[in-house]
């Protein structure tokens, strides 16, 4: 079995690409090509996990006016010809896209070539190189139940996102053990900030300036992202420094966490984060309260803010907007959660209701089916 694997640009489109790719490695010994941008993230994380990687120029297709609007459609024709080529040359079974730009001259190469196509939907609205993929694709697969509303049913197949294995492992793992291994105290509870991997400066901000009362009540370990740790630790040292030892000894910054980061989520009692898709699909496995402070749109709408905001809605978390976000709303909230064991564990059973730990296996089966090497489940064939 062959099949051709695309999706690039950031870690959202990435990771979910790779992990099916292994699953599909793992499971069916199937021979996968990544097909990624010259210039994307994926250049470096595919041949990293060890997977066949092919080049193609991607033109981002941004809604506003600039040079590097001209020069990424520039760059659209020529990527779709070598996907052509690409395509002809690998002679895929079928063809596996997780978004980005450089999955739409992908699909539109599986399409040329009568191969079945199944696409991947993270966010909760779909993306523009969805939207543009989705009259093409055969099958597509969505994280969240509320994009329903944006591809033709009969295509859609909800199996949720899938997550790094090291989330599901670390879910053996007690909360109080996950704390020790951190070197955190066991015993206090533990508010866990994180802006993400590139680190969130608003959000950093308001934490410090939150710290004298956040660190009466918890204990707080705080990812700041790489490039902000120096000015957040400058931050930080100002709202310590009027504090007990023992109070700024619950204070832990750090720059990035890598192989910890899924023992930090476990650790956690309450969680403050953006609302990336995987994020969210992270949280839900895991069923950890959270605060969220999504995305702001940079311009148009925020596909943050629409994750969010189906959160919300299922109470599965308290969503604040960037703007809105200030020390005394987010101790506020903080409080809110751990002085509430009722309410905390009626949100941990809200996000818990919105948890697919086999995503990765359910798309890897999916993508058998179309391959004809999986038999088709009863209740899905009629879907994909």
């Amino acid at each position: 079995m062959r099949i051709l694997v695309s999706g690039g640009g950031t870690g959202g489109h990435i990771y979910p690409a790779l992990a099916v790719a292994t699953q599909l490695q793992r499971t069916f010994q199937a021979e996968i090509l990544y097909l990624g941008s010259d210039d994307g993230l994926e250049a470096e994380l595919a041949p990293a996990a060890g997977l066949p990687f092919v080049t193609i120029k991607a033109g981002k297709l941004a809604r506003y006016v600039s040079w590097r609007t001209v020069t990424g459609l520039a760059r659209v024709p020529v990527g779709i010809v070598q996907a052509i080529g690409v395509v002809r040359r690998f002679r895929p079974q079928v063809v596996f896209t997780s978004g980005g730009y450089v999955a739409v001259p992908a699909g539109l190469a599986a399409w040329l070539h009568r191969i079945p196509l199944l696409m991947h939907q993270q966010d909760v609205p779909a993306n523009l190189s969805n939207r543009l993929l989705a009259p093409l694709a055969t099958c597509i697969s969505l994280a969240f139940e509320d994009s329903r509303v944006y591809f033709p049913a009969r295509k859609t197949l909800h199996v949720g996102n899938p997550v790094r294995q090291a989330i599901l492992d670390v879910r053996k793992v007690a909360v109080e053990q996950a704390r020790q291994q951190l070197g955190l105290d066991p015993l206090c509870p533990l508010v866990l900030v994180t802006g993400g991997s590139q680190g969130a400066r608003h959000l950093n901000q308001v934490t410090c300036r939150a710290l004298p009362a956040l660190l009466e009540r918890c204990q707080v370990l705080h990812i700041s992202g790489k490039k902000l740790f120096q000015e957040t630790e400058a931050l930080a040292r100002r709202s310590l420094v009027t504090l007990a030892e023992d109070l700024r000894g619950r204070y832990h910054l750090v720059p990035y966490l890598d192989q910890e980061m899924a023992l930090a989520l476990q650790a956690a009692d309450v969680i403050v984060c953006r609302a990336g898709a995987a994020t969210l699909s992270e949280l839900a496995v895991l069923g950890k309260p959270s605060i969220l402070v999504p995305l702001p749109p940079a311009i148009g709408s925020s596909p943050q803010e629409a994750n969010a905001a189906m959160f919300g809605r299922r109470r599965a978390a308290l969503v604040v907007r960037n703007d809105d976000l200030t020390p005394q709303v987010l101790t506020g909230h903080v409080e809110t959660l751990l002085g509430n064991p009722a309410y905390r564990e009626a949100m941990v059973q809200a996000v818990s209701s919105l948890a697919r730990p086999n995503a990765t296996e359910a798309i890897a089966e999916a993508v058998a089916r179309l391959a004809g090497v999986a038999p088709a489940r009863e209740q899905q064939a009629s879907l994909c």
